[in-house]
């Protein structure tokens, strides 16, 4: 399984890059950075793409994407999510006045939208494109949604935004091909009552959560950092002892 970080923080300033993640070169996880980091021969690959919630800085990429590969894409491009998500993203997003309905604009030579979008089952296993994806609600100020994908018999975890959380893990732990974790650090330890009140992760809750897959050889790639924090959340991340972390970088390219 070929993962590349197109972005993987959790905010925009020069040089660092909002959640976006490819697999095998087209099943794209969020889309914050997509149009930033791909060129458009690399988009015009994607197929499929899961979203984890609708928060912009997972979205953003999606319309820009879309303008991009109008009347430029050879098949509709399938967007999958939970159903708060989707109908937010028909609502809020692609509702012609924000931006275009790409879900619903053809062209001269495409006959079939950029877009189209999909309410995907709960907890239930399903082929999308070379993959087998089973999506599982997490703990976030939106609804927000974890997935695990099944590709040449490994499976990657890969958590949304997240604070505290049960199921998903109760999950994880019997999952026997499990290769790697997803897993966010938004905030320094010191800023705990804004990560519990966001729903986000420090340091120190995400020690907590690993503790619950009970799996220690299990890597954990360390994702969503402020940019304004993120050296201080390296620092309390290091200082962790006993679990296999690894801090993501915009443009790693990882062999699962």
């Amino acid at each position: 399984m070929k993962f590349r970080v197109l972005g993987c923080s959790g905010g925009q300033v020069p040089g660092r890059y909002l959640s976006s993640y490819l697999l095998n070169e087209s099943l794209l996880i969020d889309a914050g950075s997509t149009t930033a980091v791909l060129k458009l021969k690399e988009q015009q690959k994607i197929r499929n793409i899961l979203v984890t919630h609708v928060h912009l800085d997972h979205i953003m990429g999606l319309a820009t994407m879309a303008d991009n590969l109008c009347d430029n894409c050879q098949t509709t491009i399938n967007v999958w999510g939970v159903n708060e998500a989707i109908s937010g993203l028909k609502a809020s997003f692609f509702n012609g006045t924000i931006w275009p309905d790409f879900t619903q604009i053809t062209g001269n030579a495409q006959p079939w939208p950029v877009l189209t979008l999909h309410n995907l089952p709960e907890e239930e296993p399903m082929a999308i494109g070379d993959s087998t994806v089973t999506m599982v609600r997490v703990n976030h100020i939106v609804p927000s949604v974890a997935f695990f994908i099944e590709n040449n018999k490994k499976t990657l975890l890969h958590v949304g935004d997240t604070g505290p959380t049960e199921k998903v893990w109760s999950m994880a732990r019997s999952e026997r091909n499990l290769c790697a974790v997803v897993l966010e650090a938004s905030f320094p330890n010191r800023l705990q009552g804004l990560a519990d009140m966001s729903l986000h992760l420090t340091p120190q809750t995400l020690a907590r959560e690993v503790e619950k897959l009970g799996r220690p050889s299990v890597p954990i790639l360390v994702s969503h950092l402020k940019p304004q924090y993120r050296d201080e959340i390296i620092r309390e991340l290091k200082r962790l002892k006993g679990f296999p972390l690894r801090i993501l970088k915009d443009g790693d390219s990882l062999r699962l």
